[in-house]
């Protein structure tokens, strides 16, 4: 798998919603809407969507249009050439490459791994200095 994917993978994808927003916009390059219909488009939480859509917002893959006088906030797919080849990568990896599917999943599932134990330990000391 190109490393510029599995960079992709773990620091703005980060989770199963932030892939599949990735993939969606892929799928649907002229999609521009809000974080309530794309949750409602993938079928995912309304609030782990807007934090996929915010992450992939950061890193130039898609742009933020305020509407109804700042009431709304839609999502588009950013007019930059890099940013759709790199969703293509993604794309092919993960439709077409078994063996990338498996290592982008690999990668998602070690990560929120890692995210439950950082959270765990932190819960701990916190615990801990409370009954101290």
């Amino acid at each position: 798998m190109d490393a510029r994917v599995r960079d992709f993978v773990c620091n703005h994808a980060r989770n199963l919603i932030g892939l599949d927003v990735a993939l969606f916009f892929q799928a649907n390059p002229q999609t521009f809407d809000t974080p309530e219909g794309l949750a409602r488009r993938t079928h995912r939480d309304v609030a782990e969507v807007k934090e996929a859509l915010e992450r992939l917002a950061a890193c130039k893959i898609l742009e933020v249009f305020s509407r109804g006088e700042g009431r709304y906030q839609c999502y588009a797919l950013a007019k930059n050439a890099e940013a759709w080849r790199l969703l293509c990568m993604l794309s092919e990896a993960y439709m077409d490459d078994l063996e990338a599917r498996k290592e982008i999943v690999k990668l998602l599932v070690h990560q929120r791994t890692a995210e439950r134990k950082a959270k765990e330990h932190s819960d701990n000391a916190d615990t801990q200095g409370i009954k101290q």
